[in-house]
């Protein structure tokens, strides 16, 4: 039973709870919030530290007591200090960051006395505003009182503190009328800006649930929908009478109808089908089961899309006498399929937004190049296709963007059938939902500003910080921001990390243990694209190939969690080295070697690993969404080799798999941590 109060028979809430309504933010925040204002509260403590070496500067300029002004503003900063370590709801700790705001402006101007003390009030002001970055009226409110009581307090205690004059009480009237004015004001644009943006993700939680129930109704209609129901006997002919449904949507039945005749009428295509698969059925000298399962199972009519489904009617005596049709119009559930996942999948580009905007940035424009490397391959070269269409298979079922990698599992399927109706249909079909794809993950980005910002590190700005303050020599300081333009070796691991996890749940390999380890490396990334999106390949591999199930580990004596490790780091030598290994069942060289002997490769005793790395070369009987095609490690190959690289396979069989991929070090010397 709904318990929620029907709003058209609400009573009115008058304008005092509104008010409140406004101030107070609703409900628990969400992860979104806590994350923003977290850093709110970051960037406020910094800012407050900075004040207290500014306002001893301040004073010692103005000969106001340097002393006191670091005693006061120290003072100060160790109420935010406290808060941070004492409470724990983010929103008290920023009501405590816009009370310290007014009282670090007191402090400034206290010090700021002078000819200029009441022009040092616009600090009030412009703090009062900018409160409405944590996005709740209370920290603005809280920041206005406290300003009005510090104004009031002073004005009777030590005037001299906040104006440069014997300034009466209705000066200090004037300054409250315009906090007052204020305060409102930047109360509605903290208010705004929690609702716009801090609180989206529970605009983005209603708009689901708003879906889902439509989804729910459009379901419910679906459920009782009329169907086309008619029997055809052995011969084809349609026996009795049709539902109105059929006879509506294909016209009356002739006596001399068969459902092949029939349904033709509408789609000549299905028709010639039908009435070549229905001999089989006549003869009966194939399996039942089979030639039901070579019937069309759909039928498109006059824009409308029709499911069929046949189940068999027998006699007394057990035997085939007809065939009960089952014809249901279906437009409206695939439309509905087809909104929901596409619902779905820009759900997930819009969470990837939120949680790793570069990654997704990365993403788009690796896959646009694999999609213009698979659109130039076909029909011509469909070899050639392969690799880039199976690298973007991989990496769009690891961003949920499963339309894109069943369409390329699909194609994958038409190429390797050579069936170039299918082919076409299926790259036509892939490129069209992609581009689709790439103008909404564009439309998010442009959301928060375009793509392409360089991310500076704490330390990194520090130390570029210290080379323009010292003087350093620009080729120095140039040396040092294009290293800031390298790509963190770390975040393509965390991916990697990510890819690991994610496959190892979804082919029941349980929780396993990723352990990562980056060295500082850094590296360019155009240059390394091409490896990383193939690198996804090693990372399938191992978790398809390589890792056991809980329960074959534990029978092994293994611990049941299984282990990934991967590394890149400079050696000795001064080689970039990226190293993954993991703790599986190893390779199966005699099954390589089987595999190598069947597709004609060489399988060397002393050198197996290039077998291994053939194009083609797959230990799987049959291929399925994730592997089996036997082109994803001859594309990391590929790609090993286009840098100058070289491959070292270590392996025990049961025991663990180490692949080394060892690159000329001038490729990283510039990206990392010397």
């Amino acid at each position: 039973m709904n318990t929620e109060a029907d709003p058209r028979t609400a009573p009115a809430r008058g304008p005092l709870a509104r008010l409140v309504d406004h101030v107070r933010l609703p409900g628990e925040p969400t992860a979104f919030e806590r994350k923003h204002v977290a850093r709110m509260n970051r960037y406020a403590m910094w800012f407050f530290a900075a004040h207290v070496p500014i306002l001893t500067a301040l004073a010692a300029l103005n000969g106001t007591g340097p002393v006191a002004a670091a005693l006061l503003s120290a003072a100060v900063l160790l109420v935010p200090v406290v808060a941070l370590r004492v409470l724990e709801n983010e929103r008290t700790r920023s009501c405590v960051f816009g009370f310290t705001a007014m009282c670090m402006g007191g402090v400034l101007v206290h010090v700021g006395q002078g000819p200029v003390q009441i022009e040092m009030h616009f600090y009030f002001f412009a703090l009062l505003a900018m409160l409405a970055v944590f996005g709740n009226p209370m920290v603005v409110i809280v920041g206005a009182a406290t300003v009005a009581v510090h104004h009031l307090a002073l004005w009777f205690l030590a005037p001299a503190s906040v104006f440069n004059y014997e300034a009466p009480l209705w000066v200090v009237l004037v300054h409250a009328a315009f906090v007052v004015l204020e305060t409102p004001v930047a109360c509605f644009m903290a208010r705004t800006f929690f609702d716009n943006v801090i609180g989206l993700e529970r605009q983005v939680a209603a708009r689901t649930a708003e879906l889902d129930a439509r989804n729910r109704s459009m379901r419910l209609v679906l459920d009782n929908v009329g169907e086309g129901l008619v029997v055809a006997g052995l011969d084809g002919t349609l026996h009795g009478e049709a539902s109105l449904l059929l006879t509506d949507r294909f016209g009356p039945i002739q006596e001399s109808d068969t459902l092949a005749s029939y349904l033709g009428r509408r789609n000549e295509e299905s028709g010639a089908w039908l009435a070549l698969a229905w001999e089989s059925l006549e003869e009966g000298f194939m399996p039942l089961e089979v030639v039901l399962d070579q019937l069309p199972g759909c039928l498109e009519a006059d824009g409308a899309l029709y499911s069929l489904e046949y189940e068999p009617m027998t006699g007394a005596n057990g035997e085939l006498e007809s065939v009960f049709v089952v014809l249901r119009d279906v437009t409206a559930e695939v439309a509905a399929r087809a909104l929901e996942q596409d619902n779905r999948e820009t759900m997930a580009l819009f969470q990837r937004t939120l949680a790793d905007r570069p990654g997704l940035e990365r993403f788009v424009v690796e896959s646009r190049r694999l999609m213009e490397r698979v659109q130039d391959s076909l029909p011509e070269d469909a070899p050639a296709a392969k690799r880039p269409l199976h690298t973007l298979k991989g990496n769009a079922g690891f961003f949920g963007l499963e339309t894109i990698a069943s369409g390329a599992h699909r194609l994958e399927t038409a190429i390797e059938a050579h069936e170039e109706e299918a082919v076409d249909l299926g790259l036509q079909s892939l490129v069209e939902r992609w581009t689709a794809i790439e103008s909404t993950v564009e439309d998010l980005l442009s959301k928060g500003g375009g793509p392409g910002a360089v991310v500076l590190g704490r330390d990194e700005f520090d130390r570029i910080l210290d080379l323009v303050i010292d003087g350093a020599e620009h080729a120095s300081i140039a040396a040092e921001l294009t290293r800031a333009t390298l790509e963190r070796t770390s975040t393509r691991l965390e991916e990697i990390g990510a890819q690991a996890r994610a496959l190892a749940e979804r082919l029941e390999r349980g929780e396993i243990d990723v352990a990562l380890e980056d060295n500082g490396v850094r590296l360019d990334r155009d240059r390394f694209g091409d490896f990383w999106l193939s690198f996804v390949h090693v990372v399938r591999n191992a978790v398809d190939h390589g890792l056991e199930t809980p329960e074959e580990r534990a029978a092994q004596g293994k611990p049941s969690q299984g282990r990934i490790a991967v590394r890149t780091y400079i050696d000795g030598g001064d080689d970039l080295v990226v190293e993954f290994s993991d703790d599986g069942r190893g390779v199966d060289w005699e099954r390589v070697r089987e595999r190598a002997d069947a597709l004609g490769a060489e399988f060397a005793e002393k050198d197996p690993t290039e077998a291994l790395f053939a194009s083609g070369l797959s230990t799987r009987e049959e291929a399925t969404g994730l592997s089996g095609r036997g082109v994803g490690l001859a594309a990391v190959k590929e790609a090993c080799d286009a840098l100058g690289g070289t491959i070292r396979l270590e392996t025990e069989k049961g025991s663990s798999t180490t692949f080394q991929f060892r690159f000329p070090g001038a490729l990283a010397a510039s990206g990392t941590n010397h």
